[in-house]
């Protein structure tokens, strides 16, 4: 793959510090359990302003995707089928999967394996047309590129099948446009938007045709959005476009490509961010959100 896009530059360069996160919240027991204890792993699907049971139930064996997981596991593996709490068929997806397997094998954590899956060409790892619903939580403005990764997770869907998304209403803002940060999601008269300092889209007027959009603000201030497949996607929205950054050996042999520089500053950006979060994992919640404004502030 050529590194001529400089959204996937940056994504790349965001991955020392997504590892190193990851890392340190397998690492300690407070933080882990935390996690365990917010997530719905080993629990019914929960998600915010959705039914999605009472959407579930309604299909025989429905499969869900969760997408850009990471490793939070916070979307449950079990819906109702006739009244009854019924194991689903979910696969959690993420591009640094084949990193995340191995943090979970070395802090010897029993948990599901993660799917290697890239946003912008899901279609490539899942049938087309056999997904029912698929969940993308704050990862969505995450990817190299957002309005493909919404082609994409349509494209897998059947008609009728739903993507939901949940997002932090202008991330990017937030974070001054650092490391997987470089697109905003919110919600503008009732439109979904996706935008940052060079572009700006309507979601909706891009989907007329084979897709229907609802979004709101929820209570939390998350943006939401649920999206309904109507019709097929058009063919020239979806497939490679030229990238070829699709299996894992690809992702392995293009970042062993990068300039001797650019793998040295990487690797001593992970020890960096390691060693922040080695640190700052070992401390209660709240004093750690304390310093999360603070940093954002400044």
């Amino acid at each position: 793959m050529a590194l001529k896009d400089s959204n996937i530059q940056k994504w790349i360069e965001g991955i020392p510090y997504e590892l190193a996160f990851w890392n340190n919240v397998y690492r300690w027991k407070r933080p882990f359990d935390g996690l365990m204890k917010w997530s719905h792993y080993g629990d019914y699907v929960e998600l915010e302003s959705f039914d999605a049971l009472q959407f579930l139930e309604n299909h025989d064996n429905p499969m869900v995707l969760d997408v850009g997981a990471g490793m939070s596991y916070a979307t449950g593996n079990y819906f109702r089928k006739n009244n009854e709490k019924t194991p689903l068929d979910i696969h959690y997806v993420d591009p640094l999967a084949p990193f995340f397997n191995r943090i979970l094998k070395k802090y010897r954590k029993n948990l599901p394996q993660i799917d290697y899956g890239m946003m912008e060409y899901l279609s490539a790892f899942y049938t087309k047309h056999d997904v029912d619903l698929v969940i993308i939580q704050n990862a969505l403005d995450h990817s190299s590129n957002p309005l493909k990764g919404i082609y994409e997770a349509l494209d897998t869907l059947k008609i009728g099948g739903k993507l939901y998304l949940n997002h932090h209403p202008n991330e990017a803002e937030t974070e001054h446009y650092k490391g997987f940060h470089q697109f905003n999601i919110c919600e503008e008269d009732g439109k979904l938007t996706i935008w940052n300092k060079t572009e700006r889209y309507d979601v909706a007027s891009l989907l007329a045709g084979f897709a229907e959009v609802e979004t709101a603000k929820a209570e939390s201030g998350h943006v939401i959005a649920v999206i309904t497949k109507t019709d097929g996607v058009p063919s020239n929205l979806t497939g490679d476009d030229g990238n070829g950054f699709l299996t894992e050996d690809m992702l392995k042999q293009t970042l062993k490509s990068l300039p001797l520089g650019k793998r040295l500053k990487m690797k001593f950006l992970y020890w960096k961010y390691n060693i922040i979060q080695f640190m700052i994992q070992g401390l209660p919640w709240d004093f750690r959100m304390k310093i999360k404004r603070l940093i954002k502030q400044a």
